[in-house]
């Protein structure tokens, strides 16, 4: 227990003494082994290999002989011998996985996680942690049950998912201290800080690195102390520069001590950017550029060292070196997420290089490179979206779409105006596109912008009338937002939005024109939400001819009593639907029929039109678990209530074709925005298996207005209008009807984003 709980010094004092005069062998071996490993994490590297040395003189085979590998294992990890731990924990997986060493497995698995995080194999961690996550379940195991969500929150924290790091961290921090093992509180408590840290929330990181460190003192444990002054330098480095100094020494002295040259590279990063702070920009830049030789095995630290080099030339005026370390940064950071294939994980990763793209982007800016700076910005986008439709460019990619000429072509194509834009904390930027010219534009900084995207989205939540209200915010808005572009736009009727995270919960066609009448811009344009400019660059602006108009009409479901509340008008929206379409151009689900099934089942590659009328959800910790709520199939057991959902991440199964997918259900636009991806949710889910656009919505929608909407937009589309006319037509009778349906709450909430 004293092993488990970090007092390794005590543990030791207990294990050196001689075992029992008539012990088994097996037992004189395992005693060995816990010596071994009290000793070396105790510093004794000697009394360690001495131990080891016993154990392995003994005549070992089968089980004991694989935990004698798994030690080794062990210490070649505590040493930083990545690939030798790899390669004798595999051994002893080898050994030791008959049916009655379970546990054995779990922990060998457990230990080959933690090797592939150490380098940096994020896909190989998550696998082997929810392999061990698996066994540890089957023998309910709540120490590993804890080390495995700990260590899946430090996985999803280096993938830059830090909604679910600080979520994983803080259970699995909670669950140590339950059960008494303070060496995995130490860790989880510094990984829920660093979470904590990049959430903007220093003064709660700070709390935890202290505790952490507060506790790794206690247990005299020396490789955790040096992680937590590591974590409080960071920290320290952003917050306050003049108390980092020490804690970088210490963490220094601590790795130098601990004889492990990996552990000693993060503090000499440290070093180099504490004397960027005190002014001593050529012994940093020194040190850096020493940095960046030893780091090619670990691609975080090497691409922060490259950034930090290229914004020390960046400021001296060394243009050229400023402009190759950039890419080199992108280039290592980019490199490292192809390594990614689940979306899972690449879907966050862009958390971890947004500062790479947006630096440089910026120091184009001010270089005055503005069509340079938008191909960065643009390169950072949609990247996941983009690699799933076979339409990705690499960052480096000289090819890229992105040029002046080319994405004026693409406005003279799509007869329209693409606005993009950029929140940045001092000052935000647009770029404004025609078929004529590309014109840049600075903009207020997002802390002016998003308090005002909040109160309008409010306003709207709360049925106000924008029109004849006395608050100002939909005017506001447009000037900073849409007056700046006025000239670009001139007499074009369609525009393009390519808008900045921040901007996602922002409907802009609520916004109020200040230079003629009161009234919402939709009134003067089609909007369309884009991803980047290479996907609309793929993508077509042509309708599917009318004889190849296929409709598939899944809605309607049976709810079980108390899961979710009835849908009365679902029917005559369904109804309302189909009345456009023969009979033989139409495939329905509905009632007990519309289950999860009846989606791919369907083959939805054959449809035209794609259609959904039900609830849904929208899953803000993980997205690929937003669903559509649909019918429960028969004979479905109570205590199995996901039975009746169409995830996001199923659809991303079946590729479609469809001119337009619409979800006409609460939230099916999603909640959860990543850099670079925007809002992911069913409408990023069927964007990304090949929807050429797709209808969602931002909040809750109206039962009794929406089937009045969809009754318009098939009216409007099968007369030929593209999709953004068409669903604009269907706002417009709606904004100029009598009745309340004219608020932006029950129109506004609908929206159509572009896919290629």
């Amino acid at each position: 227990m004293y092993l488990y709980q970090g007092h390794s010094e005590d543990a030791a004092a207990l294990l050196r003494q001689p075992p029992p005069v008539h012990a088994e062998s097996s037992l004189v071996v395992r005693q060995n082994l816990l010596l071994t490993m009290a000793e070396a994490r105790s510093e004794h590297r000697e009394a360690a290999a001495r131990a080891i040395t016993v154990a392995e003189t003994a005549d070992t085979q089968g089980v004991l002989r694989a935990e004698i590998l798994a030690i080794k294992g062990s210490l070649a990890l505590e040493q930083g011998q990545r690939t030798e731990a790899e390669r004798l924990f595999n051994a002893a997986l080898a050994l030791g996985t008959p049916q009655d060493t379970k546990f054995f497995e779990m922990q060998m698995w457990m230990n080959l996680g933690a090797v592939a995080l150490d380098l940096e194999h994020y896909e190989d961690a998550l696998e082997r942690f929810n392999r061990a996550s698996i066994l540890a379940q089957s023998l309910n195991a709540r120490l590993a049950l804890e080390k495995v969500l700990g260590n899946l929150g430090w996985t999803y924290y280096n993938t830059g998912d830090f909604v679910r790091a600080l979520q994983s961290s803080k259970i699995a921090e909670t669950q140590a201290a339950a059960i008494g093992v303070t060496l995995d509180q130490v860790r989880w408590l510094r990984n829920a800080g660093m979470s904590q840290f990049e959430q903007n929330d220093p003064a709660a990181a700070r709390v935890s690195f202290e505790n952490s460190l507060r506790l790794a003192e206690g247990l005299h444990n020396s490789q955790e102390m040096l992680y937590a002054h590591l974590a409080l330098s960071y920290l320290l480095l952003h917050t306050q520069p003049d108390l980092a100094a020490s804690h970088i020494h210490e963490a220094a002295r601590l790795a130098q001590l601990r004889q492990n040259p990996t552990e000693e590279l993060e503090p000499m990063l440290l070093q180099s950017l504490l004397l960027l702070q005190q002014g001593q920009t050529g012994a940093a830049e020194t040190g850096l550029l020493a940095f960046v030789k030893q780091t090619t095995a670990f691609p975080s630290l090497q691409w922060e060292a490259e950034n930090t080099l290229a914004r020390i030339y960046a400021v001296s005026g060394r243009q050229q070196e400023a402009d190759h370390w950039y890419q080199r940064a992108i280039t290592t950071f980019h490199q490292q997420r192809l390594s990614l294939k689940s979306v899972e994980l690449e879907l966050p990763f862009l958390e971890n290089g947004s500062d790479l793209y947006l630096g440089y982007m910026e120091h184009l800016i001010h270089e005055g490179r503005t069509d340079d700076a938008l191909k960065i910005l643009d390169d950072s986008r949609a990247e996941t979206l983009a690699e799933g439709l076979k339409t990705s460019a690499a960052a480096t990619d000289k090819t890229s779409p992105v040029t002046a000429a080319s994405i004026r072509t693409l406005a003279g194509r799509l007869h329209a105006t693409i606005l993009v834009y950029c929140l940045r904390p001092d000052t935000s930027y647009l770029w404004a596109i025609n078929a004529g010219k590309v014109e840049f534009r600075t903009l207020a900084a997002s802390t002016a912008i998003l308090p005002l995207v909040d109160r309008q989205t409010q306003a709207i939540l709360a049925s106000k009338d924008l029109l004849t209200q006395k608050d100002q915010t939909g005017q506001q808005l447009y000037e900073l937002l849409i007056k700046p572009a006025a000239d670009a736009i001139g007499s074009n009727r369609r525009v393009f939005l390519i808008a900045d995270k921040g901007l996602g919960a922002l409907n802009f066609e609520t916004l109020i024109p200040t230079d003629s009448q009161a009234h919402y811009w939709i009134e003067d344009v089609a909007l369309t939400n884009a991803r980047s400019l290479r996907l609309l660059a793929a993508s077509p602006d042509t309708a599917a001819p009318a004889a190849s108009n296929k409709l598939l009409l899944i809605g309607d479901p049976l709810y079980r009593t108390g899961e979710f509340p009835p849908l009365p008008n679902a029917a005559a929206e369904m109804e309302g639907v189909a009345s456009h379409f023969e009979a033989a151009a139409r495939t329905m689900s509905t009632g007990g029929n519309a289950l999860p099934a009846s989606y791919a089942s369907s083959n939805p590659a054959n449809f035209t039109y794609i259609h959904f009328v039900a609830h849904a959800t929208a899953n803000e910790t993980n997205p690929l678990d937003s669903a559509i709520i649909l019918s429960t199939p028969p004979n479905t057991p109570q205590d199995r209530p996901a039975a009746n959902r169409l995830y996001a991440r199923d659809i991303l199964q079946s590729p479609v074709h469809a001119e337009l997918v619409t979800i006409s259900s609460c939230f099916g636009s999603g909640t959860r925005n990543y850099s670079g991806e925007g809002v992911v949710g069913l409408v990023w889910a069927f964007l990304r298996a090949g929807a050429h656009s797709v209808i969602g919505a931002s909040w809750e929608v109206s039962d009794v207005s929406t089937p009045q909407l969809m009754d318009a937009l098939y009216t409007h589309l099968l007369s030929g209008d593209k999709p953004d006319e068409a669903l604009r037509s269907g706002k417009l009778a709606m904004i100029h009807g009598e009745g309340v349906f004219r608020k932006p709450l029950y129109w506004a909430s609908f929206q159509l984003y572009a896919g290629r």
